[in-house]
């Protein structure tokens, strides 16, 4: 099937700038970044505990050092995702990298909570600069036949960050202390910058003035998200039902309403919702919402299988989750590879199969199951999650021309961050309703099962769902009767 007659192929996108192998020095170099943040999001959580006593406060106060960086994160994403292609994705990228650098040494040489939390923030726009440019940029610098094995890569990259982050914080934590996670950004960013403005061109974008910003959309579009991600992380701990989580999260849904009827209003919206009305690039971001919610299943709740049921130690238990790790970083590539010469649905539908095998299998799991059969389903899962995302994703950002991937990459990075804390707060809410209890600690094996095993039939449920969005997606229209 060529991709004149695939659904994904979209809007041809011409690379411009480096060939050969230049390209790769600058997917090099813009990837260095991304690998950093997603780093520092999973590695601060080993941390939490040596803060808590440094700074004598509790961890309920500590959650903000993770929140506000993923507030940030995710409230300011698609601004930078529409001017970068606006100004031009080059200043955005380095400017993300100087600001997130800068942050990480302030973050470090914190004297106390709040200076350590507000640099945090600024730490999470910086982020969400870089964050916001990187597919684009790829999609850009690379051809359309290459682009699947590129955004598999840049998959392994994040996954890397995200799944390396805790035993790298481990190991700096108990080595020179928890700044030095912080400070080790420094080196690692001046590298990235380098990189970027040695080997990245510098591409004009579209033009246009400031206001064609939409500040009024970024605002209620950071009033929803800043809602939303406060009332999913206070819900396990208040109370669903408690009158804060309940005003969060009415307000959130009130927020995104006037978020949506502002866009379709204004002459130039902070995202173009018609852009949804294109099928690949509409069903594609809801596949890979549902998908993101499914990633959290696996890393949230197999270590409590682990450690409380089978009664493995805490590093065999670390050991055990790195073959997710080890088969997503391995088939992330290949992903890419396949869905460059047969195109995006195969690939993608091959995935969510085995993803509902895997966690239909999980779900059998008991205290006396063997541990090969455990990895087995680790290992399982890693491969199925890696094999989804690479396709799924140049399906998404290859439905679109090239004045418009600015504005799809941030849409696609805005809505993993939001499927993961939405995903948080899914398991929670299934666990609590098929083990009678948020407990863990000094739960009955049989309760924590009972929890365990429902929130995996739920995830294959979810990704059935999903199965069935790629299929719509894919889905040639019938011609119309003469």
């Amino acid at each position: 099937m060529t991709s004149a007659t695939r659904p994904d192929a979209g809007v041809p996108v011409e690379p411009r700038g480096p060939a050969g192998a230049a390209r790769w020095l600058v997917l090099f170099s813009i990837t260095t970044g991304t690998f950093m943040a997603n780093v520092d999001s999973t590695a601060v959580t080993v941390a939490l505990p040596t803060m808590a006593r440094e700074f004598g406060v509790g961890l309920d106060e500590l959650q903000w050092v993770l929140l506000a960086y993923l507030l940030a994160i995710t409230a300011i994403l698609p601004v930078f995702g529409r001017l970068a292609d606006m100004v031009g994705r080059k200043p955005i990228l380095n400017t993300g990298l100087a600001l997130f650098v800068s942050a990480s040494l302030v973050v470090a040489l914190a004297p106390n909570l709040p200076v350590l939390i507000t640099s945090r923030v600024f730490q999470g726009i910086g982020a969400s600069m870089f964050m916001a440019t990187i597919m684009a940029t790829a999609v850009t610098t690379f051809p359309a036949r290459q682009r699947g094995r590129v955004l598999g890569l840049i998959g392994s990259i994040v996954a890397a960050g995200t799944l390396l982050g805790p035993a790298l914080g481990g190991l700096l934590t108990d080595a020179f202390g928890w700044r030095s996670i912080f400070f080790i950004n420094l080196p690692v960013g001046l590298l990235g910058a380098v990189g970027t403005l040695v080997f990245l061109p510098s591409v004009r974008g579209t033009g246009g003035s400031l206001r064609q910003l939409d500040p009024a959309g970024a605002v209620l579009f950071a009033g929803f998200a800043a809602a939303l991600l406060l009332g999913l992380g206070t819900g396990p701990r208040a109370g669903w039902a408690s009158a804060g989580v309940v005003a969060l999260l009415l307000g959130a849904g009130a927020l995104l309403l006037l978020f949506v009827l502002w866009e379709f209003r204004v002459a130039h919206p902070l995202v173009d919702l018609r852009l949804f009305r294109h099928r690949v690039f509409g069903l594609g971001n809801l596949a890979g919402f549902l998908y993101y919610v499914l990633t959290v299943f696996p890393p949230f709740l197999f270590p409590l299988y682990l450690y409380e049921v089978l009664g493995l130690s805490t590093g065999r238990t670390g050991l055990l989750m790195t073959v997710p790790a080890v088969t997503m970083l391995v088939v992330s590539p290949f992903s890419g590879w396949w869905s460059d010469r047969v195109g995006s649905m195969w690939p993608a539908l091959v995935a969510l199969t085995l993803i509902m095998a895997a966690m239909s299998g999980t779900a059998f799991l008991g205290s006396s199951s063997p541990l090969w059969a455990v990895g087995g389903l680790l290992a399982l899962l890693g491969a199925a999650l890696g094999l989804f995302n690479s396709p799924n994703n140049s399906a998404v950002m290859g439905a679109l021309g090239r004045e418009q991937v600015g504005m799809a990459n941030g849409i696609v990075s805005t809505l993993r961050n939001l499927g993961r804390a939405v995903g948080i707060a899914v398991v929670v809410l299934l666990y609590q309703a098929f083990a009678g209890t948020s407990a863990t600690v000094g739960a009955s094996p049989d309760t924590l099962l009972a929890g365990f095993r429902g929130v995996f039939v739920a995830g294959a449920v979810v990704a059935a769902g999903a199965f069935a969005v790629i299929v719509l997606m894919y889905r040639r229209p019938r011609p119309q009767a003469p």
